[in-house]
């Protein structure tokens, strides 16, 4: 089982989207999925159509037993075959589980993934700050993927997220590696996008760049208005995205 941490300082540049895009690659390989929306929007939860009355993440978090986690998994809409989604949905409650105040912290989700199986891929849609729920992600998981768009506010998050992956190596995690950055939301006949991405690249080494970058289409947005994988859309705009995600998906789960 991989376990991936998908986050971002930054707020829109798509970090959601880009959990769904791999979930819906590993599903069209076959692979068994989890999505673990730790984002109090919710905003995974609600496209994936995680089932109501089920414990979320919060519930987990708080309560921390086996039992609650086993029953926080649930089914989402997205039966498309030959691999499954599952989610432990997010929750609005989550707001006040995030604050940090740089005193003695202890992981609480860490210990707990071991309860987990039967998965191929666990990934972690972390909310747009790097608070207690991105360490918690962090601190479970096997790879960091940070989510950038190629703008100037964006590479400067991408830089402190970096910091931050780093700082829980050496405290909490030493398993855990910076798998890259993924590059979204990206126009190629847009100078100013292929100028920031340069700069990523000089700041970070071409190594740290995942490629291919995800080109901005609208099929992203139809996919989530619509509640389905991009992959099933079957527009080109679907295809340049969903073969985006596919050339991703092994270099996030090496």
């Amino acid at each position: 089982m991989r376990t991936v941490a998908v986050l971002s300082l930054k707020g829109g540049v798509g970090k959601t989207s880009v959990v769904l895009g791999l979930a819906g690659a590993a599903t069209a390989q076959g692979l068994a999925t989890l999505v673990i929306d730790c984002d109090p929007q919710c905003n995974a939860t609600s496209i994936l159509a995680a089932e109501l009355g089920q414990p979320t993440i919060a519930d987990v978090l708080e309560r921390g037993t086996r039992g609650v986690l086993e029953t926080a998994l649930s089914r989402c809409a997205w039966e498309v075959g030959p691999g499954e989604v599952d989610v432990i949905a997010g929750d609005p409650r989550l707001v006040n589980l995030d604050a940090w105040g740089r005193g003695t912290w202890r992981p609480r989700l860490a210990p707990m993934m071991g309860w987990l199986s039967g998965y191929d891929l666990v990934l972690f849609d972390c909310p747009p700050s790097l608070g207690a729920l991105t360490r918690e992600a962090l601190a479970a998981s096997d790879r960091a993927v940070i989510v950038t768009s190629p703008s100037f506010f964006a590479n400067q998050g991408a830089q402190r997220a970096i910091m931050t992956v780093s700082e829980i190596v050496e405290s909490h995690n030493a398993r855990l590696r910076l798998a890259g950055i993924i590059v979204n939301r990206v126009r190629s006949n847009a100078e100013e996008h292929t100028f920031r991405i340069r700069e990523l690249t000089r700041d970070h080494g071409r190594a740290q760049i995942l490629q291919p970058v995800i080109p901005e289409r609208i099929a992203l947005q139809q996919a989530e208005s619509t509640g389905q994988p991009v992959h099933t859309l079957g527009t080109q705009s679907a295809r340049d995205v969903a073969s985006a995600f596919r050339a991703l998906l092994p270099q996030v789960m090496a």
